[in-house]
C-alpha cells in the first residue's frame, strides 16, 4: 500500500489509498453514487487507538474525517479531501436487562440489533432498513415506526462514547455538565460532524409489553389504481387522530418488473400497528370500509413476524445508482398537495425511464409521545425540535444516470416546496433526510443555529470532521 500522504507509517490499522484509475464502485460500494468521488484514504480501525491515529493523519494532510457505518448517508460528501474511517469492526452489542438498556457499537447495523434483541425478548426504536447504521440513525434524529410509542431514536439514547478532534475519548449523557452536556444534546438531532461516535447506549423495552398477537406485527395494505387516487387520499387523511401504536403511509410506486402491469403507477396505503390485532383493527377501521376497499384492486391484512418487520424494504437497500431520501416534517397535509405530488411523480417517472424506482410517500403518526418527552428534563436540551409535527413527506429519487439525477433533483425541490407552502410551521426536516447542502435552519430554530456553531467550534476548532453544514459540504460536488 504505497502512500503519498504523510504520517501513514504510524497507522496500525488497515488502510488503502485509492487509485483514481480504479472504478469507484470497486473501491467504495455505497448505497448511492450521489456526492461521491475517490476519497484520499480509506481506513478500517479495529480499536479506538486506531481512530485517534486516523484523525492525526487527517490533520497532517488537511483532510476531513468522515466516519462510516452503513454507507447510507446520501447527504455525505466523499471526495479527494476525505479520510473515510470505516467503523465496521465496532460490532459489540451488550444488552443490560437489569437496567433496560443496550450498548451498541458504531459498526452495528439495524438488522443485526433487531435480531439479537428480539431473540432476548426486547426491542428498541429502530430504522425501517436492516442495512443502515444504528449510530447514524441516532445522530440524524432517528425517525422510526415506533415514533408514536417512544418518540424518535434521540429520545431513547442514554449516552454516547465519542472520540474528539483532539484525540480524547469522552462519555456524554444527559447527566453530563458544561461542554460535555452541550455535546450530548447536539448529538441528539444535529450529530453529524462533531466527533467519531464509537458506541451508544439506548433504552430497550420488553416485547411482551406490546401484547402482540402471535408475536407478530399487524399490518394492513391496500393497493389502488390511479383512477382511485381521490378515494385513497381521502381514506389516508380521514385519520385525524392516529393511535400511538399506529403508523399510516400513502406511497406512490410503479409496479416492479415481473408483476402484472409492470411499470404501472400504484397508490399504496399501509398501516402498521405495534399492539394486539384486535386493537389494530379498531384503530384502523376506516381501512376496512367497503367504500374504500371496493376502490382497491388488492386489500390484505398481514401479520408480520417481528424479526422480519424490515424485510419488505430489502429491494431499497441495493447499492449503486443515484439515490437519496429527502423529507419535510409537517403539521398539516392537504388533499390537494398529495394529489398534485402524485401527478408530478407520474410525470417525472414517465419522462425519465431509468427513474422508475423513484417513490414519494406521506406518513402520519401520533406526535403525543414526542411532545410529552420534550417536557421531561432529560430531553429538554436536545437539538431535536418540531415535536408537534406528526406528518412527514418523503421523496425517494432513484435513477441510473447523472442527467436523470438533475431532473429528479428538480422534482424533489418542487415536492418539498409544495408540501411546505400549505403548512403552518417553518420548513423543517431531520438530519438523515436533509437535502445535500442544507442549512441548520431546517433542523433547529434560528436561536439555536449559533449555539450549534459554538459547539462545533469548541469540540472541533480545526474542522477536521466533515460537517454537512459547512461551506465545503455545500460546494464540493
Amino acid at each position: 500500500m504505497g502512500s503519498t500522504l504523510s504520517g501513514t507509517d504510524s497507522l496500525a490499522c488497515p488502510f488503502v489509498i485509492p487509485s483514481p484509475d480504479k472504478p469507484l464502485s470497486d473501491i467504495l460500494p455505497r448505497w448511492t453514487e450521489s456526492n461521491l468521488s475517490h476519497p484520499a484514504i480509506l481506513l478500517t480501525p479495529k480499536n479506538e487507538d486506531h481512530i485517534v491515529a486516523a484523525i492525526r493523519v487527517a490533520k497532517q494532510n488537511g483532510l476531513n474525517v468522515v466516519p462510516a457505518g452503513g454507507r447510507h448517508g446520501a447527504f455525505v460528501a466523499i471526495d479527494s479531501k476525505t479520510a473515510l474511517v470505516e467503523l465496521r469492526e465496532f460490532k459489540a452489542i451488550d444488552l443490560d436487562k437489569a437496567n433496560g438498556t443496550v450498548r451498541v457499537g458504531a459498526g452495528v447495523l439495524t438488522g443485526e440489533l433487531l435480531k439479537l434483541l428480539i431473540e432476548e425478548g426486547y426491542y428498541t426504536t429502530l430504522p425501517n432498513s436492516n442495512a443502515v447504521s444504528i449510530i447514524g440513525g441516532i445522530l440524524g434524529g432517528g425517525n422510526t415506526a415506533q415514533n408514536g410509542l417512544h418518540g424518535f431514536m434521540v429520545d431513547n439514547v442514554v449516552s454516547f462514547r465519542v472520540i474528539t478532534a483532539g484525540g480524547q475519548t469522552v462519555e456524554v449523557s444527559a447527566s453530563s455538565s458544561g461542554d460535555e452536556l452541550a455535546l450530548f444534546n447536539a448529538l441528539c438531532g444535529v450529530g453529524h460532524g462533531l466527533g467519531v461516535v464509537t458506541a451508544a447506549t439506548m433504552k430497550v423495552y420488553p416485547v411482551s409489553s406490546l401484547r402482540l398477537t402471535d408475536n407478530k406485527v399487524w399490518s394492513r395494505l391496500l393497493m389502488f389504481p390511479p383512477p382511485a387516487l381521490d378515494a385513497a387520499v381521502d381514506a389516508f387523511l380521514s385519520f385525524d387522530q392516529v393511535a400511538g401504536p399506529l403508523t399510516l403511509t400513502i406511497m406512490f410506486v410503479r409496479s416492479p418488473p415481473g408483476t402484472p402491469a409492470a411499470g404501472s403507477p400504484i397508490i399504496l396505503i399501509a398501516a402498521t400497528y405495534y399492539g394486539p390485532a384486535e386493537e389494530a383493527e379498531k384503530a384502523a377501521a376506516k381501512l376496512f370500509d367497503e367504500a374504500v376497499v371496493s376502490k382497491a384492486f388488492k386489500a390484505d391484512t398481514i401479520m408480520v413476524p417481528l424479526p422480519g418487520i424490515n424485510n419488505g424494504m430489502e429491494p431499497n437497500n441495493a447499492l449503486g445508482g443515484f439515490k437519496a431520501m429527502n423529507s419535510a416534517r409537517l403539521k398539516q397535509l392537504t388533499p390537494e398537495t398529495i394529489k398534485q405530488s402524485f401527478a408530478k411523480w407520474v410525470e417525472v417517472t414517465t419522462e425519465t425511464p431509468d427513474a422508475a424506482r423513484t417513490a414519494a410517500l406521506f406518513i402520519k403518526f401520533s406526535p403525543d409521545k414526542m411532545i410529552a418527552n420534550g417536557n421531561l428534563p432529560e430531553h429538554k436540551g436536545k437539538y431535536f425540535e418540531g415535536r408537534d409535527r406528526g406528518a412527514t413527506a418523503i421523496a425517494l429519487p432513484w435513477c441510473a444516470t447523472p442527467a436523470s439525477k438533475d431532473k429528479l433533483d428538480a422534482f424533489v425541490d418542487e415536492f418539498l416546496d409544495r408540501v411546505r407552502k400549505v403548512d403552518t410551521v417553518p420548513p423543517g426536516t431531520f438530519a438523515n433526510t436533509m437535502r445535500f447542502g442544507a442549512t441548520l435552519d431546517e433542523l433547529v430554530s434560528k436561536e439555536r443555529v449559533a449555539e450549534v456553531k459554538k459547539i462545533k467550534a469548541s469540540w472541533d476548532p480545526e474542522e477536521v470532521f466533515w460537517n454537512p453544514y459547512s461551506q465545503r459540504a455545500k460546494s464540493s460536488l
